[in-house]
């Protein structure tokens, strides 16, 4: 999926076939983008749209058009939760990082998984986010709805991270644990420390399941609550353009946050009608 030349022209891949691009402009791009991604949507194909809807979304943000830029990012939040859930849902394995023939390994065998999680434990917050980025390449690829989380040690101390700010003082504290009723608190919780159990494969049904459910929350809160610590860490000024950034910056931390992409719908719709 993407744009490719094809004689003196450009197409533009919808999944299902290509639409002739005759010197459209940047704006009728976007419009297409936005167009395809939302039908990638309705048909169930959410990494496709997802990736066709952040083009159109990068396509607004450059034009400073911030009712469409509002707009875009209704669908676009929809496909990542849909990706967030399915992966935390899915087969979650949690790994130590070894070296490099190893994980091409670990990651070609992980991206086979219709979805999942894959968390990595490393000591190196660079070899993390390139392996997670191997993960997200996989998932381009295949169309699996697979995602990658950090683990980063620092001392005798594990923090899940974001591969999207993987700081160690970004993290949240991870309380390991073999109690299948230990659940993780809200995700605006002060001093949230996230239960993960032992490195292992855990699946959905069948044995480990309490295990995996315990895995499972840890992520869904967990990845909100980088987040939104992110944007506590973070200052933002009062000026509007610069707090739509600053919301866009959060959205690589979590992309499937739901408070932030509302945040940012509602600013962008406020600064659209100011600019009519």
């Amino acid at each position: 999926m993407g744009r490719e030349k094809v004689g003196a022209c450009e197409t533009i891949d919808s999944g299902g076939g290509c639409f002739q691009d005759h010197g459209m402009n940047d704006m009728d791009y976007v419009l297409r983008q936005w167009d395809v991604g939302e039908r990638h949507l309705a048909a169930g194909r959410y990494v496709a749209a997802q990736r066709m809807l952040e083009a159109a979304e990068r396509g607004a943000w450059e034009a400073r058009d911030w009712p469409r830029l509002a707009r875009i990012h209704l669908p676009l939040l929809e496909a990542r939760r849909q990706i967030r859930q399915n992966a935390a849902e899915g087969t979650i394995v949690i790994t130590s990082v070894g070296d490099r023939g190893r994980m091409r390994g670990v990651v070609r065998a992980f991206a086979k998984e219709e979805a999942g999680t894959l968390l990595l434990d490393v000591a190196r917050a660079e070899v993390g986010v390139r392996w997670a980025r191997e993960v997200r390449y996989a998932a381009l690829r295949t169309g699996h709805l697979i995602e990658a989380m950090l683990l980063l040690r620092q001392g005798g101390e594990v923090r899940m991270v974001s591969p999207g700010d993987a700081e160690f003082a970004a993290g949240l504290s991870v309380e390991w644990t073999a109690d299948e009723g230990r659940m993780i608190g809200v995700s605006t919780e002060r001093g949230l420390v996230v239960p993960l159990p032992a490195a292992g494969r855990y699946g959905s049904a069948g044995r480990g399941s309490g295990l995996h459910a315990v895995a499972r929350e840890s992520l869904i809160a967990g990845w909100e609550a980088l987040a939104l610590k992110w944007q506590a860490r973070h200052t933002v000024r009062a000026e509007a353009e610069e707090e739509l950034g600053w919301l866009r910056r959060a959205l690589e931390v979590d992309p499937a946050c739901e408070p932030v992409a509302m945040r940012l719908m509602a600013l962008a719709e406020a600064v659209g009608r100011r600019g009519k």
